[in-house]
This record gives C-alpha cells, sequence and structure tokens, in this order.
C-alpha cells in the first residue's frame, strides 16, 4: 500500500479496505474518505468542487500532458477528432 505507483497503491488500498466491509455503503463512504482525505465524520464535504480541486492539486504537469495525449489519441480512435499524420491503424494499440 506504500508503492510509488498510483495505481498500484489505489488497487491495494481497494482490496483492503473494500473486501473487509460488509455494508457496501459502509465500503463505499471508508474509499471515499480514505481516497479524498478526509474522516468519516466531514463526508460531507466530498462534493464536485472539492474534487476539482483536489485533482488539480495532484495532478503532476508531466502527468497532465501524458493524460492529454492519451485523451487525444482516445479521441481519434473513436473519430471524434482526426490527426493528419496517424490513422486509426496507427493507434489500435489502445485497445
Amino acid at each position: 500500500m506504500s508503492s510509488e505507483n498510483s495505481v498500484v497503491r489505489t488497487v491495494a488500498q481497494h482490496g483492503v479496505y473494500i473486501r473487509h466491509m460488509l455494508s457496501p455503503i459502509g465500503s463505499n463512504a471508508i474509499f471515499c474518505c480514505n481516497f479524498f482525505g478526509v474522516c468519516l465524520s466531514h463526508i460531507g464535504l466530498i462534493n464536485k468542487r472539492f474534487v476539482w480541486r483536489l485533482h488539480e492539486k495532484r495532478i503532476l504537469v508531466p502527468e497532465m500532458n501524458k493524460i492529454n495525449v492519451i485523451k487525444e489519441l482516445l479521441n481519434v480512435k473513436h473519430n471524434s477528432a482526426s490527426v493528419s499524420v496517424l490513422d486509426l491503424a496507427d493507434i489500435v494499440f489502445l485497445y
């Protein structure tokens, strides 16, 4: 649960916290509180604005650049955008 990789860390935390909760509502509440860094008594703070601000704080510029490239490639793949140097055959590997 202390991996530097955010995906590995999230999957590990998900397995630990969710697996031990019997109530679906309780497991979702604990997961949200852990993910957003709030205690259960302050779960009401989690709203769209709170999540967006936290997202902006957590995302680093290099990661955001990678996310934007992936987003653009997915748009090309699903015919929502076009790129003159690539065609669909060049980005099929994204599946």
